[in-house]
């Protein structure tokens, strides 16, 4: 079973999570339920929760609050936020698990799931970071992106990052320094998130930086950074080749 607390300052909310995660998600033990940070931090101290279901907004702060008040987070955590499309995207880029609220039972369960599938590993504080820098300014001079890896995370400045290869259901990426990290996540959905960073898919396997790109020749190749090259497929052609123009 994974022992859960709800922390949500609103006590019908509370309710609501609490009822879904025991008719639908019966691996879940609900221990304890909290309104506050202060609550809410009592709780965990007590009860050492697997997982945490975490609103943002507490009646005496935020749920970050709450976070900045371990010295190690062990524990798994589910951020539950009403926030605007933008934040969402910033939740995507800190690698962090999170439901919109009005929650959906199909969301929750996929929550769990991939909570109780990570075998423990937890959220780290370079993700909250991230998420916290993510979240207060879309224009920060060093953006990051969150990299969940078989051995858990790591933070990556989006500059650095030259190249990314779909392999299978995982990501590789090529990054300066001749380094290479591979994502759990697939292709796709680093596609959905970087383009305003200046990436843009180039082939069904491969999209680049295209602050990275050195040349490109008429046989669909494209040579970038450090020599590491990408094919450029027919269909990514005019677009490439117009986003290359524009730089």
């Amino acid at each position: 079973m994974i022992r859960t607390i709800v922390i949500d300052d609103e006590k019908p909310s509370r309710e609501v999570m609490c009822n879904y995660l025991v008719e639908y998600c019966q691996e879940v033990d609900v221990v304890a339920t909290a309104g506050s940070v202060q609550s809410g931090y009592k709780a965990i101290k007590k009860h050492k929760p697997d997982m945490i279901f975490l609103d943002i907004e507490l009646g005496d702060g935020k749920g970050f609050d709450l976070l900045n008040m371990f010295d190690k987070v062990d524990f798994s955590i589910v951020f539950v936020t009403a926030y605007s499309e933008y934040a969402v995207k910033a939740f995507r880029f800190s690698a962090v698990d999170y439901l919109l609220k009005p929650v959906k039972i199909d969301e929750l369960r996929e929550a769990v799931a991939r909570v109780r599938d990570h075998n423990g590993r937890q959220l780290s504080s370079d993700n909250i970071t991230t998420l916290l820098k993510n979240i207060k300014s879309s224009t920060s001079p060093e953006p990051t992106l969150v990299i969940p890896h078989v051995k858990g995370f790591e933070v990556l400045k989006i500059s650095d990052i030259i190249l990314c290869k779909a392999d299978g259901y995982c990501t590789n990426f090529h990054l300066t320094g001749n380094r290479k990290i591979v994502s759990s996540k697939n292709l796709k959905q680093y596609e959905d998130l970087l383009p305003e960073h200046n990436f843009i898919r180039v082939h069904h396997s491969f999209m680049v930086n295209l602050n990275h790109v050195c040349s490109f020749t008429k046989q669909g190749e494209i040579v970038l950074t450090e020599g590491i090259k990408a094919s450029l497929g027919d269909a990514y052609k005019d677009a490439f080749t117009r986003m290359f123009a524009k730089r």
